[in-house]
């Protein structure tokens, strides 16, 4: 039992460093396939608040990222190279990548499905609702460049995380307070009752 409070305790205590007063929660791939990155509805769906999308490009190019229906995301995307962010992993904090399809991806910026859109040099990001789920999330390059070595980051933010953590460090303590008090109550009785049967034996001899 004392184990196990120290235990939660302890991945309390991780966990609330790691997403911090805000309850931010991070998962990140680097995907170094040819081709669009793409959120599924699974993925960007999964909780009913906000998620942050942010994308890093290593050689610092340009970065174009938009939303949309998951239906008309798909119909434009068709069967071009993608890298699907499938997955998410806590607390390892890592994004599953699933590589498909084939054939450079055309300039899909100006196609009239996205919902909302954002670009930048080096990187981008953009915070996607969840007020019309399900959707896509997809990141292609903003230029004539191949788009390779790009980390993506999904963010969620709930504050109530944060004091949950906070709650299991508590709770853990507790917990492993009781399990070493209980300990030393025990091992004082076994104390003296040994005490006591000595004594016992040297009155009969």
């Amino acid at each position: 039992m004392g184990a196990l409070g120290i235990a939660l305790a302890v991945f309390g205590a991780w966990a609330a460093l790691n997403m911090g007063p805000s309850g931010e929660a991070h998962f990140s791939a680097t995907s170094k396939a040819p081709g669009a990155i793409v959120v599924e509805p699974d993925v960007l769906n999964s909780l009913n608040f906000p998620v942050r999308v942010k994308v890093t490009r290593t050689d610092g190019g340009a970065l174009w990222m938009a939303a949309a229906s998951s239906a008309d995301a798909r119909a434009v995307l068709a069967r071009h190279a993608l890298s699907t962010v499938s997955g998410v992993h806590y607390p390892a904090g890592t994004l599953d990548l699933r590589a498909s399809g084939s054939g450079a991806l055309p300039d899909i910026s100006k196609a009239d499905v996205w919902r909302i859109s954002a670009e930048g040099a080096g990187t981008a990001e953009m915070v996607v609702d969840q007020g019309r789920a399900p959707e896509m999330a997809v990141v292609a390059s903003g230029d004539a460049t191949a788009l390779t070595n790009v980390t993506m980051t999904l963010t969620w933010a709930k504050r109530s995380w944060f004091f949950g953590a906070l709650s299991a460090v508590l709770i853990g303590a507790i917990i492993a307070a009781f399990a070493i008090i209980d300990l030393g109550r025990g091992r004082h009785t076994a104390r003296r009752i040994a005490a006591i049967r000595a004594r016992r034996s040297r009155v009969r001899t």
